[in-house]
């Protein structure tokens, strides 16, 4: 089906508002042909207090990133150690269809080291913003300065040279407007718009990233924090002015409150702008799954399409609907992702709650009365009011037996 503008918003497998083409068009929207996706999660990601990659982990989650179709791996800092450098090197070995970066400050040392770590491209972080100035002892004129040496010294080198300028949304406007200027006439590959303290709100991204594009013939990039819950949010209004490469990590893992989480990013991109970045959008359950297990940082089970339970239900209305036509439930099928579904029976237990419970464990049959059906979500009801909590599959079954012998 389309909507009056012409474009399609849903499918088979996933439906969404016909007010998105409509707003688009009114917002006069911009959005580019192709969005590349720029992963995080072995740099930024690892900066989450507690999570610790090692060699192992660092190869094999790049491996699983390249798999599922993403174009870029930001894989750390060679600087940081030995292991670190050792780790980078074997990436950039292996030759994943991704193409290998790592995040070097204003540092001579630390673009060597990348280089000599066999890497495609370098993330050129500047200290930019006012309070990270201000937190540094910084001068616009140093941060400018260096910037510009580092980007030609970076490109002698033959990498590709995103320039960052750390805390972008707190700089002020006619000094970012200047440093704009100064980057589009080097040889820099491209400009990041970077809400580093996700403090900048959908329309000051909008605004932003549409006054960036009037001033640079660059590419845009964006990279943004969840500090507010807007990261998402914040990329999503990057790309509806043109940004063409968005920053994700796995998990949203990151420093604070983390960063884009790529699973979100990729499939409101596909389903919610038309845009299919060409990343396995039905992989992305797995590899939620392997950087949990590897970070040992533990997700919400109700995370938006990754989380165990992001496609559950409990309440007999939901359920009764839900098994009539899924998507009156629900905008994409977890098939899309890689997730499944799953029904819990508890205290907001229906007697189609109930009926679904027992086809699913293979305990139903045609002769089941009405009373029966009756007594049995009761007793589900009954019990999980006195524990305040779900009724495991255990219990179920063990009254279901009472019940139905």
């Amino acid at each position: 089906m389309t909507s009056e503008t012409g474009k399609q918003y849903y499918g088979d497998d996933w439906w969404v508002s016909p007010f998105n083409s409509v707003g688009n068009d009114e917002m006069k929207v911009k959005l580019p042909k192709n969005v590349q996706i720029h992963d995080v999660t072995l740099r930024d990601g690892e900066q989450t207090p507690g999570i610790v990659f090692n060699k192992d982990d660092k190869v094999n989650i790049s491996r699983a990133l390249s798999e599922i179709g993403v174009h870029r791996i930001e894989v750390g800092m060679p600087v940081i150690s030995k292991e670190e450098k050792d780790a980078i090197k074997t990436i950039t070995s292996e030759k994943l269809s991704s193409k290998i970066f790592t995040l070097a400050r204003l540092i001579k040392n630390d673009v060597d080291q990348s280089a000599e770590s066999g890497v495609d491209g370098v993330i050129l972080e500047t200290p930019l913003g006012t309070p990270k100035r201000k937190q540094l002892g910084w001068s616009v004129e140093k941060a400018m300065d260096l910037t510009l040496e580092m980007i030609d010294y970076a490109k002698s080198y033959g990498l590709f040279v995103s320039t960052f300028g750390v805390d972008t949304t707190r700089t002020e406007e006619d000094i970012y407007m200047d440093y704009i200027k100064a980057v589009t006439k080097t040889k820099a590959d491209s400009i990041t718009l970077v809400d580093t303290f996700g403090c900048i709100t959908y329309e000051g991204m909008s605004y932003l990233a549409e006054k960036v594009s009037k001033l640079t013939d660059k590419p845009l990039e964006v990279h943004t924090h969840n500090d507010f819950g807007l990261s998402v949010a914040s990329s999503f209004a990057a790309v509806a002015k043109g940004a063409s490469t968005v920053h994700v990590a796995v998990n949203g893992i990151g420093e604070r409150t983390g960063n884009a989480p790529l699973d979100e990013i990729a499939t409101g991109l596909k389903y919610l702008y038309g845009i299919d970045t060409g990343v396995k959008l039905n992989k992305l359950f797995e590899l939620s799954r392997m950087v949990e297990k590897r970070s040992n940082f533990m997700l919400p089970s109700n995370k938006p399409f990754v989380g165990t339970r992001a496609f559950a239900r409990e309440s007999g209305i939901s359920v009764a609907g839900w098994a009539k036509f899924n998507l009156g439930s629900e905008p994409v099928l977890p098939d899309v992702v890689g997730n499944k579904h799953e029904v819990v029976v508890g205290k907001k237990s229906g007697k189609g709650s109930i009926e679904y419970k027992l086809k699913e464990l293979s305990l139903w049959n045609d002769n089941i009365k009405e009373e029966q059906l009756e007594k049995l979500m009761m007793m589900v009801k009954d019990k999980a009011q006195a524990t305040k909590k779900e009724v495991s599959e255990e219990d179920f079954r063990k009254f279901a037996g009472e019940v139905l012998s």
